[in-house]
Formats: structure tokens, sequence, C-alpha cells
């Protein structure tokens, strides 16, 4: 994953019927390829490193990720501590907590003040993060 700000993931409901046949468009037209396979998750990566994430019937996903959307963005930042506090000065509510699964990387769901949710995620920027 590159180290600069922007989107990085697309999570989708694809229980939903409506957004059903966007993987077949991912994998045969954008030339995604497989990253991870098992039930109820297809995780897929296009050759600029976004990812696509495709949540169906038996995925884990947290119960508030589609609660508002069948489609979640979540966008990379150089410090996720600095955005999520920016965020809810705004009034976003950070859902969980920032998550730490891996060295130097990090990820975090807020709901927006309009409800919809979106993902942040910290990726090998070395910038601390502040436990509140």
């Amino acid at each position: 994953m590159k180290n600069s700000e922007g989107l990085r993931k697309i999570s989708i409901n694809a229980a939903n019927q409506e957004v059903g046949g966007f993987k077949t468009f991912v994998i045969d037209v954008l030339h995604a390829r497989e990253l991870l396979v098992e039930p109820g998750l297809v995780v897929l990566s296009l050759p600029d490193g976004l990812i696509f994430e495709f949540y169906s019937k038996g995925s884990h996903c947290p119960d508030y990720l589609f609660s508002n959307s069948n489609i979640v963005n979540t966008y990379q930042v150089n410090d996720i501590q600095l955005a999520v506090d920016g965020l809810k000065d705004q009034g976003a509510i950070l859902l969980g907590k920032i998550v730490n699964m891996a060295p130097d990387c990090y990820y975090c769901h807020l709901s927006l003040e309009d409800g919809s949710v979106m993902g942040l995620i910290q990726h090998n920027t070395g910038a601390a993060i502040h436990r509140e």
C-alpha cells in the first residue's frame, strides 16, 4: 500500500442484489486479483493498490459497517489520531476503537453526522497513535 492520503479501500455489501454484479466488473474490466477468499468475504486488489472487500452471507463484519449504505469507503491518512480528532470536532463518532492490525498499520470506522460510515487507515507513516 502506498504511503499517501486518499481512497484505499471500498467495502461492499455484496449480499445486496443492487451491487451484486459489481464484483464481476472489478475482476473482468478493472483486472483485480484475488487477495483473500473465505466464506462470506472476497478481497480483491487493483494494480494501483485499491482494495475491494465484498461481504456476503456468512461474513463477520461489524454490525455498523453497512448500517446506512451498501458501500463504505476507507481513506488512508498520514496520522489517524489527528484525522479522527478532526472528524470528531465536526460531529463524527468513532465506532469501536482505533485498531492496530499490524506494526505501523491502524484502522477505524466513524459515523459521520449524516449517519454514513467511513473508514480511516494509517499505514507505515511512523506517526504515533495517541491513546485516550
